[in-house]
């Protein structure tokens, strides 16, 4: 009997509120959220008021995740429905009408899964939405229009973020046709409203959450240009957003002392948000109102300079309006005056850059929280930070004038700081404020203010706190101080020789020390992994320190880190809680290359922390490193006589996260498992094919369950296990997919290889699919590179073609169109191929190096269709060939189509050639023709990279690889660009690729350097000369030229 029914599906509910009960209950829940009805039933669960709140939030949870699961099947056409499509059309008809039914606590859940579908169906697949949203509007039930105004901001809101683009603004304008009129006549009612009830607490409040909704929207329908309307309107409008910016009412106020945001400073935050958006955007319409808003929001902040941390984000805004101000030429006398600077100092920077008792409190009791929001460069809004912003480019203004009135007060809190280190502090934050030209970004600062004197004010004043080494005197030394001074070197450290940074970095891990105050250690860890990432500004980045500079520190600095880390195992989340510090040890893993002496002790302690935080992953930051160690640790470290020791350390621990399907860390399990393998030796093949070495074990195993389709439903876990059945392919395809369901040995029955018929599924999947498309031409690219043609793989090439051209007719991009071309040129290449090297890339089977040309590209695509190639070439190898940026690209294809080229024109001389010269012949100068301008072009882009880029040939080490735009980059500038801050902030479905053992593109010909022209030039002349001359005389003019021109 089927479980999916309105009395049996609370039931489960229930089970999965109970922990002994709960995997099984979101077992059972899975295996019927596909049946028809599901859906619709879940919603009339958690709008039943006969049920538990309890059970109703469980269902509203599950109902959210499942639409984030199944709405769409994620390929990127936004038609293909993963819920039965009579569901579909049910929730979107139903789903507002519940919704507004529900209590808040609901609301917000099932508002949040209207948004997901709304990202995906609106405006083309529900073109009713905002018209039945604004039909459901009322100037009386305001608490039913908060339902409505809520979901209406989470749908609008997506608008701040995305470029502008015709869709974009077609999106924006269908939206305000139908809601700018109800708009304006909800402010206007709710501003009379609150006029009637300024004495009435419970009104007041709804209808200023009301409010805040409706100028958040305001926001929305403004953050990419100023629609009519609201210009029209504007007079209108902002006198209401004026009313409210000086609003007050004790009601709205609650306890002073409370910590809690009340409704009135998240109004009026939201207003000054929004005039920050029209001072910046819109200032030559705004301009006439300017004047009188800078006076309310400079009162506004000297109201509310409390030091309340409630009040914090409302000054933080403040403070970003009145910046936004400095830089309109007609308000910039205002700010020019040395009263109005001495003014500014005392009331705005001086109180909001104080330390409060709040702020040493969040030192003590949340250190991680503490050095999150402090950081420089980092996300977090801080009234700190949004002074010192203020205090920038009021220095752009007058900087001889600012300099000297700021100095003044560095020094009296100078004079002061001996009793008192808040002054000391202050001056020191002052300081750094005014010395820094610009933002302080990612790699510190780059500008600073001439007239002051960095270095000098390190050594007078800093230095000291920074070389205080005992644990006696570090008493006398209070951590803040500390802090600053480790800090100051991580803000100036780009105006620091490295002799003085040398210097600084024993006294740095003095500080990670387990007696060190937590932010203390944490602080010196986060200046060590900067320094350490350090490069030069000239066009080659090479890094400032290298292995020989930290080898004498290494054995310490790893000892000390992990110790630090291990003194937080009291649980897994807390274990994981410090990112800084394991960031910091694998920085120090890639700066120090191969000269660790002991890796494996270093692997098991990673393995060690890895297995107590894979009970709960909670910090997706640190689990990255951590995986980014392991990689570092394997890639400087393994080799032939050591390699098992590897694999018998890492590779049981792996199988662990596998086996209990710790799904955060599956992906980069796969990724670790694959790195392993392609750097696992080689055992020295014969020439006869039947000779070849055997896959390990422990691999062996992993087959059926990577081919299973299970593993592959987490988008995640793709490009790992494709990277990981890649790596399988090349070590060992034989035994692996062709003798193990062959009992007699026979490889040509291919109606016995299984596992070679399941990886062609696999193959077929992630071909069919938007998102992983580029996957199935790996995998497809190594199964042709690897298993043997004849006879294994022969007889499946028909129906792979036919796959390809399929999609291509139906369903391509431009993604796909490039992948595809690129896929068929460099199969005529492989026949170039120069086996000389042991780079993984040049693996390629001496059968099918054979095989794999021109001819075999001809005979592919015509066994689906004949004529089939000639369409190919026309309609997309040729356009594609000239548009392609990607040198690696570029190479790969000219010289495949020059591979085509030689086909064509020798199959009419040859007696064995399976192709059709007649059918072809005629193509010979549509391919000369573009060669030929496409390398005209390639010779220009060739040349600037040249130019522009420093190389060095003779000295190629592990620094450093060849990135895919063929620009010299170094693996701890790749680390240092590695964007975690924006990426990793929590666990997803997203692939999160590990930098340090990234895989590069397959590359049959990387014996030739992609910008290497003259190389690639001399290949492709060669076979040019090898038509016939008479196509050389009727090339057009210009390309008969430019051949001359490059030395034809």
């Amino acid at each position: 009997m089927s479980q999916n029914n309105l009395e049996t599906i609370p039931k489960i509910l229930e089970q999965s509120l109970h922990p002994q009960f709960s995997n099984q209950a979101d077992k059972t829940l899975k295996s019927i959220e596909n049946e028809s009805g599901f859906t619709i039933n879940l919603l009339h669960v958690i709008a039943s008021n006969n049920l538990s709140p309890s059970i109703r939030l469980a269902g509203a949870l599950y109902f959210k995740n499942l639409i984030k699961r199944k709405w769409l099947d994620g390929n990127g056409d936004g038609t293909n429905y993963l819920l039965p499509i009579e569901d579909v059309n049910k929730i979107k008809l139903e789903i507002l009408d519940i919704m507004i039914q529900l209590p808040n606590q609901l609301q917000v859940q099932i508002g949040e899964a209207i948004t997901l579908i709304a990202e995906s169906d609106f405006p083309y697949n529900w073109p009713n939405l905002i018209e039945n949203l604004v039909e459901k509007f009322s100037l009386t039930d305001f608490i039913n229009n908060k339902a409505i105004l809520l979901v209406s901001h989470s749908i609008f809101k997506k608008w701040r973020s995305l470029f502008r683009s015709d869709e974009l603004f077609l999106e924006i304008k269908l939206v305000l046709e139908k809601f700018v009129d109800p708009f304006l006549k909800l402010f206007i009612e709710l501003d009379q409203l609150i006029d009637k009830s300024n004495n009435n607490e419970a009104k007041l409040i709804i209808y200023f959450e009301n409010l805040l909704l409706l100028i958040q929207i305001y926001y929305d329908f403004n953050c990419q240009d100023i629609p009519e309307f609201f210009e029209d309107h504007m007079n209108e409008l902002m006198t209401i957003i004026h009313k409210y910016l000086i609003y007050e009412n004790d009601l709205l106020k609650y306890n002073d002392n409370d910590e809690e945001i009340n409704i009135l400073i998240k109004v009026k935050t939201s207003i000054v948000e929004l005039l920050s958006l029209y001072v910046t955007r819109y200032a030559d319409v705004f301009q006439p109102l300017i004047q009188t808003f800078i006076t309310s929001v400079w009162d506004l902040i000297n109201n509310y300079i409390t030091k309340q941390p409630k009040y914090d984000l409302l000054v933080v805004k403040s403070l970003q309006f009145l910046t936004s101000i400095i830089k309109i030429p007609e308000y910039q006398s205002i700010f020019q005056q040395e009263s109005s600077i001495n003014e500014i100092i005392e009331k705005i920077i001086l109180p909001n850059i104080y330390f409060r008792e709040i702020d040493e409190e969040i030192f003590e009791d949340e250190p991680i929280l503490y050095v999150r929001s402090d950081l420089e460069g980092s996300d977090y809004d801080s009234r700190r930070k949004s002074a010192t912003d203020f205090l920038r480019e009021l220095k752009e203004l007058n900087s001889e004038l600012l300099t000297t009135t700021v100095m003044k007060y560095v020094n009296q809190f100078l004079n002061h700081s001996t009793n008192d280190w808040r002054n000391k502090d202050t001056a020191i934050y002052l300081f750094s404020s005014l010395a820094t030209k610009g933002s302080v970004t990612n790699i510190g600062v780059t500008s600073t203010n001439v007239l002051v004197d960095v270095v000098k004010f390190f050594s007078d004043n800093i230095a000291n706190d920074l070389t205080t080494t005992t644990t006696t005197s570090r008493t006398t030394i209070h951590p803040i101080l500390q802090v600053d001074a480790i800090k100051y070197i991580y803000i100036f450290r780009n105006q620091l020789t490295k002799e003085q940074l040398m210097m600084t970095l024993p006294r740095l891990i003095n500080h990670l020390d387990i007696k060190s105050n937590p932010v203390v250690y944490t602080y010196s860890a986060i200046t060590i992994e900067k320094l350490l990432s350090m490069t030069n500004f000239n066009q080659d980045h090479t890094p400032i320190f290298n292995k020989i500079d930290i080898q004498p520190y290494i054995n310490e600095l790893l000892t000390n880190l992990f110790n630090l880390i291990s003194i937080n195992n009291s649980s897994p989340e807390k274990l994981a809680e410090n990112e800084f510090l394991i960031k910091c040890i694998m920085r120090i893993l890639n700066t120090g290359e191969d000269c660790l002496q002991e890796r494996l002790p270093i692997i098991q302690q990673l393995l060690t922390i890895l297995k107590l935080i894979a009970k709960n992953p909670s910090n997706p930051k640190f689990s990255h490193y951590i995986f980014e160690s392991l990689g570092l640790l394997i890639k400087f470290g393994i080799n032939n006589n050591n390699a098992n020791q590897y694999i018998d350390i890492i590779i049981p621990a792996l199988l662990d996260i596998l086996s209990e399907d710790v799904q955060e860390f599956v992906p980069y399990t796969f990724q670790i498992l694959a790195f392993l393998l392609e750097k696992y030796p080689k055992q020295q093949q014969q020439q006869q094919h039947h000779h070849h070495q055997k896959l390990p074990e422990t691999y062996k195993n992993l087959i059926q369950p990577l081919l299973s389709p299970m593993v592959w439903q987490f988008r995640g876990n793709i490009p790992g296990i494709t990277r990981l059945l890649i790596a399988i392919l090349e070590y060992d395809p034989i035994s692996t997919f062709l003798n193990n369901n062959n009992n007699n040995g026979n490889n040509g029955n291919n109606g016995e290889n299984q596992t070679l018929i399941s990886l062609l599924g696999v193959f077929q999947n992630l071909l069919a699919n938007k998102i992983n498309d580029g996957y199935g031409f790996d995998l497809i690219q190594s199964i042709i590179l690897n298993i043997p043609i004849e006879p294994s793989l022969k007889p499946f090439l028909p129906n792979i073609s036919r796959l390809m051209l399929t999609r291509l007719q139906k369903s391509r991009t431009d993604k796909y169109v490039k992948r595809f071309v690129i896929f068929l040129c460099l199969l005529t290449t492989i026949s170039l191929n120069n086996n000389n090297n042991n780079n993984n890339n040049d693996n390629i089977s001496s059968v099918n190096k054979n095989i794999l040309n021109g001819e075999f590209v001809i005979n592919f695509l015509e066994s689906v269709q004949l004529g089939v190639f000639q369409q190919i070439l026309i309609s997309f190898i040729l356009p594609t060939s000239s548009i392609l940026t990607n040198l690696q690209d570029k190479k790969l294809v000219n010289i495949g189509l020059s591979q085509l080229l030689v086909t064509i024109a020798t199959s009419s001389t040859s007696s064995t050639s399976s192709t059709s010269s007649s059918q072809f012949i005629g193509l010979i100068p549509l391919i000369l023709e573009t060669l030929i301008s496409n390398l005209d072009s390639y010779e220009g882009i060739s040349k600037n990279i040249i130019t522009t880029t420093t190389t060095n040939t003779t000295n190629t080490t592990n620094n450093n690889i060849v990135s895919n735009n063929n620009t010299i980059t170094s693996i701890g500038q790749s680390l240092n660009e590695l964007n975690l801050d924006l990426d990793l902030n929590v666990f997803g479905s997203q692939f999160s690729k590990i930098i340090s053992i990234n895989n590069p593109s397959f590359d049959p010909l990387i014996n030739i350097k992609n910008n290497d022209f003259n190389n690639i030039k001399l290949i492709i002349f060669n076979n040019i000369k090898k038509i016939d001359i008479k196509y050389l005389y009727e090339l057009s003019p210009k390309n008969q030229e430019i051949l001359k021109k490059l030395g034809f």
